[in-house]
C-alpha cells in the first residue's frame, strides 16, 4: 500500500501532500490554493530530492465545469469538513491505492476522459 504523507500548507504555495508509491516511484499532489475554493489541483511525478519535477500526469482547473465536475464526483460521499471533502484531500485519496506511477497516470485519464453524464 502506498505511503501517504502529511498533508502541507503554505499560505503562499498552496496545500500539497507527497505519496510514496508500492515501486517505490513519488507522486506529489498539490492544490495551489489551500482549502476548499478554486484554483487548480495537479498530480506531479517526483524525481530528484523531493521536488515535483518530472512529468505532470494530470492538472485540474477548479474553476472550469470539467474541474468542477470531476471534484464533485470525487467529494461525493465526504464527511462534511473532513480532509477528503478538500480538493487536496480528494485527489490524493483518489490516487494513494495505484501501486505505480502507470497505475496513476491509468487514473488521470480516466478523471480526464470521464463524460458529463459520469459526474452524477
Amino acid at each position: 500500500m502506498a505511503k501517504v504523507g502529511r498533508f502541507i500548507t503554505d499560505p503562499k504555495a498552496g496545500s500539497y501532500c507527497q505519496i510514496t508509491l508500492d515501486s517505490g516511484e513519488k507522486i506529489l499532489v498539490s492544490h495551489d490554493r489551500g482549502g476548499f475554493a478554486g484554483g487548480s489541483v495537479s498530480i506531479q511525478e517526483v524525481r530528484w530530492w523531493g521536488g515535483a519535477s518530472g512529468e505532470t500526469l494530470l492538472r485540474s482547473d477548479l474553476e472550469s465545469d470539467e474541474g468542477r465536475r470531476i471534484l464533485t464526483r470525487l467529494v461525493q460521499g465526504a464527511p462534511q469538513g473532513s480532509a477528503r471533502a478538500t480538493p487536496l484531500g480528494a485527489f490524493v485519496d483518489y490516487v494513494k491505492d495505484a501501486r505505480s506511477l502507470h497505475e496513476v497516470q491509468t487514473k488521470c485519464d480516466a478523471l480526464a476522459s470521464m463524460g458529463p453524464q459520469s459526474a452524477a
